[in-house]
């Protein structure tokens, strides 16, 4: 099998997995109506997935960065980094 291949179907398990995520998402919003959930859901993983997956690959990679915590480790990080690498001179 070639690299391109399972570029490919890494392609398509990753877009299944953000149909995923949109989908809980919506079900999470909108929970007071199966039916309206499953059409509101079936909108945006359209939408989102299947017309515009960068779009919507940006929006998911863009949630869970600003809902992980990462951003309030960021000045940690910084500050390890310049430490390392850039040590104080004397």
């Amino acid at each position: 099998m070639d690299i391109v291949f399972w570029l490919e179907v890494g392609k398509w398990l990753f877009l299944a997995w953000i149909a995923w995520w949109y989908y809980t998402w919506v079900r999470e919003k909108v929970g007071f109506s199966p039916v309206l959930t499953i059409v509101i859901a079936g909108i945006v993983v359209y939408y989102l997935v299947i017309e515009h997956p960068i779009i919507g690959s940006l929006g998911v990679i863009g949630w869970v960065f600003l809902m992980s915590g990462i951003l309030y480790m960021l000045p940690m990080v910084t500050g390890v980094w310049n430490l390392l690498f850039n040590p104080p001179r004397r």
